[in-house]
């Protein structure tokens, strides 16, 4: 049962040209009969029957549907009703038009969950021969007059077996013949079902109808129960009755036996010429009628030789059809899909290559932007995983301690010995350095007059500051002649430095090993050089000595006494330097900690290296983000109008989809798997090749312009940045229309 209560819509609302479509309507629908909504042209009732079909809303009222009580709009509930409960006949059809007859009406049994084929086959076939439309199973909707495609939409809507039939003008397209056939099966099922027919032709209500309500401006203004059981003056147009036709010549020999009839009064002239060649009749017809017809069997024409005679009631409601062949209460259902992942597929791929040249032109702008994206998404991966090591100018245990107290002025100078050594301690390795000067000249000595400088910037260091696991290829220094050197020292360099090792046949960092290094602003004047006997892994420029004296002869200071011992040397540095200290312990933070508690101000080596990685990140991800973030924005910006493009392309698609009840989901899904795939070739595509290209970079000579982190994790971050972006601004266009209404999508898109 359906009942309506206080049913209240007004189009344009609030505007000049508002129109009230419902005013304060009530009804109620029986379980069976055929109801005939009655009206003219815009008096309503077309608005009616679509919010009784969950095609449109009310702004006021509520709907009672069978079990459901619905107040407001509710589409996944209309969604469910329209699926299982309502066939629709609709009066423009709504055929899909890339679908033959047959799966256009099989759509809707798979819709309520029937998968069997031969199920299927038996319903669709049987219900496409009671409306005339078997032989046209195979053709596309678009193959098919305005009568065959409306003789399918009926098919359509029945075949489900429905509880309720509505149907909208059904018989508008529809000539006498097909008129009455089309009627009496509606009628057929009316006896166990309700239908719910509009039509504009009062003949078929008072013939056909079981209950008329007459609607005009939005309200009703009659209903009656019909009561007429008069015959009805329905001719059969495809059917020509030659009796009823005056006989105006006649000619006949052993050849030819040709008669002329006609319904006018004149006599217009006819010439004709029957031609037979290769067992083929061609005629040449001449005259001033111009619309010709050919009967034959495919025609529907039929001739008799008769006169019309009026049927009575019992004899043109006769009908052989038989709703029981469309039970489906033994047919198993599934929950499945009604436009599978397999069938969005094939629709997506055709379109794709349906793409002209504005299409594949979209097509390579995506890539090129997917490429540029894979480059601004590496860089920014990059950026965010630099090594804050890549700052650090010596090993991480180093502290450099300002010697001035808070009001700048350099505490006593015994009193800075005693407090470093109280912290320190007796039992640490450690070892005391002056401030890191700018400037050391070392040079790689060569066979004859010319040296190779290769550094104007070094650190020194003990050798004991580095673990055994640390050196990578040779030993440590077993003299003051001996050093080490670290990995930093060959692969870096700064500007005012000459790096090219291969220049003097050095083609790697282990070729150094052996090499003898000299401080060229002392060495004419002390002759001291040194051999490179070790080489570990630290990325920074370090240069490890054997001891204090080494140390201090690799630096432009040569001690005056080179019998000093270490503490003196360390002595000397503290009381010496008013400014500032290096120092280095096995223990680095409790050393910092220690010397913070005695007022001094402190910096770790490697806690100054994380504020220098840090700030450099922050500058470098600024500028990459806002050229990313722009570069992001314009081509979603892009990808937003090709889909919605093209799901304008689909409009009339996406309105049947939903008039017969598919879940917005379902749609939903089916355009996914379209920007899916129009992103896996172009912007996926574009994307992938970029990350190819930049993981080769890294081998090249220009590596040492920029390298890029490569890896597998980036890739993935990427891909699914871009999948999931293009499908949150492509969907969105749908999202939008699918909140409105079926009947809003009809009628916004002029369908």
């Amino acid at each position: 049962m359906i009942k309506v209560t206080q049913l209240d819509k007004t189009f344009n609302k609030g505007s000049r040209n508002s129109i009230h479509v419902l005013n304060n309507v009530s009804m109620e629908f029986p379980e069976k009969g055929l109801v005939v909504l009655l009206g003219a042209s815009g008096s309503g009732k077309t608005t009616l029957l679509n919010v009784i079909g969950g095609l449109d809303k009310v702004d006021r009222g509520t709907i009672q549907f069978y079990e459901h009580q619905i107040k407001g709009y509710k589409p996944g509930i209309w969604d469910k009703i329209r699926t299982q409960d309502i066939g629709y006949i609709f009066q423009n059809y709504y055929l899909m038009n890339d679908l033959s007859v047959f799966d256009n009406v099989a759509f809707v049994l798979k819709m309520i969950g029937i998968t069997d084929k031969e199920a299927i086959e038996e319903r669709v076939n049987y219900i496409l021969n009671q409306v005339g439309m078997y032989r046209f199973r195979k053709k596309k909707a678009t193959q098919l007059s305005g009568g065959q495609q409306q003789r399918v939409a009926i098919a359509r809507a029945l075949v489900k077996n429905p509880k309720v039939i509505i149907a909208d003008e059904p018989t508008g397209n529809l000539d006498s013949k097909n008129t009455l056939e089309i009627m009496n099966i509606i009628k057929q099922i009316s006896l166990t079902k309700l239908v719910v027919l509009v039509t504009h032709e009062k003949e078929i209500a008072d013939f056909y109808g079981d209950r008329i309500i007459e609607i005009k401006d939005g309200q009703v203004v009659n209903e009656r129960y019909n009561d007429n059981q008069s015959d009805h003056d329905f001719k059969n147009e495809n059917i020509i009755y030659l009796k009823d036709l005056n006989e105006i010549s006649e000619v006949k020999n052993d050849v030819l036996d040709a008669k002329v009839y006609t319904d006018q009064d004149d006599r217009t002239p006819i010439s004709v010429k029957l031609i037979i060649k290769n067992k083929t009749l061609y005629l040449d017809v001449n005259s001033e009628i111009n619309k010709i017809q050919l009967i034959d069997k495919d025609s529907h024409i039929q001739l008799k030789d008769e006169k019309f005679q009026k049927q009575t009631r019992e004899q043109m409601m006769e009908t052989t059809f038989d709703l029981g062949k469309l039970d489906h209460s033994d047919v198993a259902k599934s929950k499945s899909y009604t436009i599978s992942t397999k069938t969005s597929f094939w629709i997506a791929f055709k379109r794709v290559l349906q793409f002209g040249a504005k299409g594949k032109l979209m097509l390579l702008i995506f890539g090129i932007v997917g490429a540029l994206v894979a480059n601004s998404f590496l860089n920014i991966y990059t950026i965010l995983n630099y090594d804050y090591q890549r700052f650090i100018s010596q090993d991480e245990k180093v502290l450099a301690i300002n010697m001035l107290n808070s009001e700048g002025i350099p505490v006593n100078l015994q009193d800075r010995y005693d407090d470093i050594m109280e912290v320190i301690g007796d039992n640490t390795n450690y070892f005391i350095l002056p401030e890191l000067k700018t400037s050391y000249s070392l040079e790689i000595l060569l066979p004859g007059s010319r040296n190779k400088a290769i550094y104007n910037s070094m650190i020194p260091e003990y050798h004991f500051v580095v673990d055994d696991s640390e050196i990578i290829y040779g030993r440590r220094p077993e003299n003051s002649n001996e050093i080490m050197v670290s990995s930093g020292f060959y692969s870096t360099g700064d500007a005012f430095s000459d790096t090219n090792f291969k220049d003097i046949g050095i083609w790697s960092i282990e070729q150094l090993l052996g090499e003898i290094i000299i401080n060229s602003y002392n060495h004419f004047e002390t002759g001291l050089e040194f051999e490179i006997v070790g080489i570990t892994n630290s990325v920074y420029r370090g240069i490890y000595a054997f001891d204090h004296v080494a140390l201090n002869d690799l630096t432009d200071s040569p001690l005056l006494d080179r019998n000093i011992t270490k503490e003196d040397y360390e002595k000397s540095i503290i009381f010496n330097n008013n400014v500032r200290i290096v120092i280095y312990g096995d223990n680095p933070l409790e050393i910092e900690s220690n010397l913070r508690e005695k007022g001094y101000d402190i910096t770790l080596t490697s806690r100054q290296a994380m504020i220098d990685n840090q700030n450099q990140i922050e500058i470098e991800l600024s500028t990459n983000i806002i050229t990313a973030g722009f570069l992001v924005a314009g081509s979603l910006l892009i990808f937003y109008f090709v889909m919605r493009s093209s799901m304008l392309s689909r409009i009339y698609e996406i309105a049947v989809y939903r008039a017969l009840g598919v879940k917005r989901r379902e749609v939903v899904g089916s355009f996914t798997v379209e920007i899916v795939m129009i992103t896996t070739i172009s912007s996926f595509l574009g994307f992938v090749l970029m990350m190819i290209i930049m993981s080769q970079f890294n081998n090249t000579p220009l590596s040492a312009i920029a390298t890029f982190e490569v890896d597998f994790m980036v890739f993935i971050l990427g891909a699914l940045f871009i999948y999931l972006s293009n499908l949150i601004i492509g969907i969105m266009p749908m999202l939008m229309l699918l909140r409105k209404t079926p009947a809003q999508i009809i009628s916004s898109y002029d369908m």
